[in-house]
């Protein structure tokens, strides 16, 4: 089901401005958290020179190597331990072409085959493969298509999965690097859907389209970001919530043992691929993010309230402030990350170039 909103954009965002008022010597290393001014000067909105060249998000050898096998702890509420590895027996027996796969229970069975479940965790699959029936431990399976076109497709999304990750991350990326290169990966290749919805097919609309066609639109946008970090190890999750314009979703991350909001759809510009990607909606509190015009009480995480809507809204709250620096002036984009100093250079909309150390 698809949820309809007319991005707000930069038009959303707030225009108050808070500018930082020290200035610091070059060899001053800012604390954790702490944003420091590098120069006034208009026009210095250039990449860092050769000391963090070799830091280019983009840079790094081909190493990632995708995993059939992601999952999430913050659905445990929903989907029990035992449950994956039925799951994961599901997504084996699509990769090979198998009719069956092992599963505990029945009730794991339905899970497995929803999907909403194939859809955000196994997106070629999602309504080609279908369960035909559950019966002693093993799930039948049955296939929408040929099989040879299903593994086809399957082989081919995997190869772009790999292609993506690569390009954006590094193996050595700590989890809040990986977020930030994603993030900013999706804002500078990703554009927004504005094709009608009705009549769409699944190679039109949904998580596997958007990723493998670079455009969608909220909910797709946020899928597609979920699932890269999902393959990258960090814990994800889609939001929704009700705003101003309407149903919108975007992901909620855990770092560090803390939840934060990213919004990479009012980020988007891949229609203008060399623009800068905005830090304002990137690791966002609950209270940051009703600023933007959502009610808190309709934050819910998708994948949960699908099969139940009486949850532990604890496990999704978003307190920590760290990050406010990066969201205060209203309006900041992304210059450069040097991984080796664990700082972010950004600049505000007084054009002031600052540094934001994120460990």
């Amino acid at each position: 089901m698809k949820k309809i909103i007319v991005s707000i954009a930069f038009l959303a965002l707030v225009m108050q401005v808070s500018v930082c008022g020290t200035a610091f010597s070059s060899d001053h290393t800012p604390a954790a958290g702490e944003r420091t001014e590098i120069t006034a000067a208009a026009g210095t909105a250039e990449k860092a020179d050769s000391e963090t060249a070799a830091d280019n998000l983009s840079d790094g050898p081909e190493v990632f190597h995708f995993d059939p096998h992601v999952h999430t702890e913050l659905i445990s509420e929903v989907c029990r331990e035992e449950w994956w590895e039925s799951f994961y027996n599901l997504c084996d027996a699509i990769r090979s072409g198998a009719d069956t796969f092992e599963c505990c229970e029945k009730d794991a069975y339905l899970w497995c085959t929803d999907d909403t479940t194939l859809s955000t965790f196994f997106p070629a699959a999602c309504t080609l493969v279908k369960g035909d029936g559950y019966e002693d431990g093993v799930g039948q399976i049955s296939y929408q298509r040929p099989k040879d076109e299903i593994l086809a497709r399957q082989k081919a999304f995997e190869e772009e999965i790999e292609r993506m990750i690569n390009e954006a991350v590094r193996p050595d990326y700590t989890d809040f690097e990986k977020c930030l290169a994603l993030f900013d990966y999706i804002s500078s290749n990703f554009t927004y859907d504005d094709a009608p919805v009705d009549g769409q097919g699944i190679d039109e609309f949904s998580n596997y389209a958007c990723l493998m066609s670079k455009k969608g639109i909220c909910c797709e946008i946020a899928g597609s970001y979920t699932y890269l970090l999902l393959q990258c190890g960090i814990e994800a999750a889609d939001m929704s919530g009700e705003g101003m314009a309407g149903a919108h979703d975007w992901t909620y991350i855990v770092i560090d043992g803390k939840g934060y909001h990213a919004d990479v759809t009012w980020t988007l510009h891949g229609d203008f691929p060399d623009d800068p990607c905005s830090l304002v909606y990137f690791l966002q509190t609950d209270d940051e993010r009703a600023a933007d015009g959502f009610e808190k009480d309709s934050f819910k995480p998708d994948l949960i309230c699908y099969w139940k809507n009486d949850y532990d809204r604890t496990v999704f709250a978003a307190e920590d402030n760290r990050y406010r620096a990066l969201h205060e002036d209203g309006w900041t984009i992304l210059l450069d990350m040097n991984t080796d100093r664990k700082v972010i250079r950004y600049k505000n909309i007084n054009d002031e170039v600052l540094e934001f150390r994120y460990e």
